[in-house]
């Protein structure tokens, strides 16, 4: 029994020297190391994901009240589900992630809007990991692009839009341009794609705006 509890004892302890805690001063440089998996993952890297995803669980356990770790943290649950193979995998992954999504958003208060996170207003990168989540997660199963649309409309007509900077406009605007493909709006599409390139021209979603131009202008 002795033997037990002291290698328990060694094992919670290994675990907490690998994992955490972090401190405070260090959280911006583990979310940036955390957001740079997620990004490999939201282009289809599963292993990247799955990374993200733990260090997004180890943040939103630091700081369970920071809205814009648990987005992230939730989408990358969403992510999983689209590399799943069995469908009910599939659904119930999916309905995890959005359920921290939707906590995530109901966190947002207005002293969000100001509260800054790596120069970017919380509250709109929080929305936009949620956007870009409802936006690319199965209509037919989870129904939500309409509340993707909405809070995107909503976001970019606030006065905070303004302050986030070009580049998260811009991936407002890669957001905004993607809804304008699915309702066939091939104007408002275009126009959003040229704003991506002009807020922001080496960013992530450029070489799929340029291409997509080009299909649009054909």
């Amino acid at each position: 029994m002795k033997n037990a509890i002291w290698w328990q004892t060694l094992l919670i302890l290994a675990f907490t020297i690998l994992t955490g805690p972090i401190r405070a001063e260090d959280r911006t440089q583990a979310f940036i190391d955390a957001q740079a998996l997620f990004e490999r993952g939201l282009r289809g890297s599963e292993k990247d994901n799955e990374a993200a995803s733990e260090r997004f669980k180890i943040l939103t356990e630091q700081e369970p009240e920071n809205p814009l770790f648990l987005a992230y943290y939730g989408s990358t649950f969403t992510l999983m589900a689209r590399d799943a193979l069995m469908p009910w995998k599939k659904l119930k992954l999916g309905e995890q992630g959005l359920e921290l999504i939707d906590k995530a958003l109901r966190q947002l208060t207005p002293e969000h809007d100001h509260l800054l996170f790596r120069s970017v207003p919380v509250s709109i990168e929080t929305r936009l990991v949620a956007i870009n989540t409802f936006l690319k997660v199965p209509d037919i199963f989870f129904h939500r692009f309409e509340a993707g649309r909405a809070l995107l409309a909503k976001t970019m007509a606030s006065p905070v839009f303004a302050s986030a900077g070009a580049p998260i406009q811009a991936r407002y605007h890669f957001q905004a341009a993607a809804i304008a493909e699915a309702q066939k709006k091939k104007d408002e599409e275009r126009d959003h794609l040229k704003k991506v390139l002009e807020l922001d021209p080496a960013s992530a979603d450029a070489p799929a705006a340029r291409a997509r131009l080009k299909e649009v202008a054909a």
